[in-house]
Order: structure tokens, then sequence, then C-alpha cells
């Protein structure tokens, strides 16, 4: 089933003050169909047992674009439909594109 995506904020650090939290979107073409993804950095981050990393990243695929960018919302976000890809052969192949590209071993699939 199809869901409305509300676009985030690019090109912005949207982490807590003295971390740094920023998502970069982005489309691939795959078998003449477009994929939204976004591409997830993290800085600076501490967990609850008090462990901490410099830098964690990920890639998170959203799906297939069905209408790109067609509406705003009433708060003014941007909102494209998108169908969640399902079929597990097409998820190890975007999987693996998006994981050589960006060089990150972590990609996953949200809807």
């Amino acid at each position: 089933m199809n869901y409305i995506y509300t676009h985030l904020p690019q090109d912005e650090d949207i982490g807590f003050d003295g971390r740094s939290y920023s998502v970069t979107e982005g489309l691939l073409e795959y078998q003449g169909r477009r994929v939204l993804y976004l591409d997830a950095k993290a800085s600076d981050v501490t967990f609850c047992d008090r462990s901490y990393a410099s830098y964690l990243g990920s890639v998170n695929v959203k799906g297939y674009v069905v209408r790109w960018q067609f509406e705003k919302d009433v708060a003014g976000g941007i909102l494209s439909e998108i169908e969640p890809i399902e079929d597990e052969e097409d998820k190890r192949a975007i999987s693996n594109l998006l994981r050589a590209s960006h060089h990150t071993s972590t990609v996953n699939f949200f809807c």
C-alpha cells in the first residue's frame, strides 16, 4: 500500500547541540523506476550504556517514487507518494547498488 512521505529539511544539521545529524535525500534509478533513499549521517553519538561513536551512517530506503513532490501539507512540508519495496530480490539488488555507491554496510528498508 502506498503512503505519503513528507520530505525532510536538506543540507542542514538537525541534531542536538554538540552533535551533528543530517539527512540527504537521493534518487536511485532501478529498472526504470526511481527509488527514494535517505543518506543519514551522525557524529559524536553517545548511547544509553555510555559508549560513544564518532561517526554513524546508514542509507534508509523509503521506496519507489509514484508521485514526486506533488503537494505541500498545512505546515509547508513537501509531499511525495511512495510505494514500499516488497520484493526480496529487488531489495538485495538495491542494497548492493547503494552499499557500493555510498561506501556503507548498512542499508535499511522502511516505509
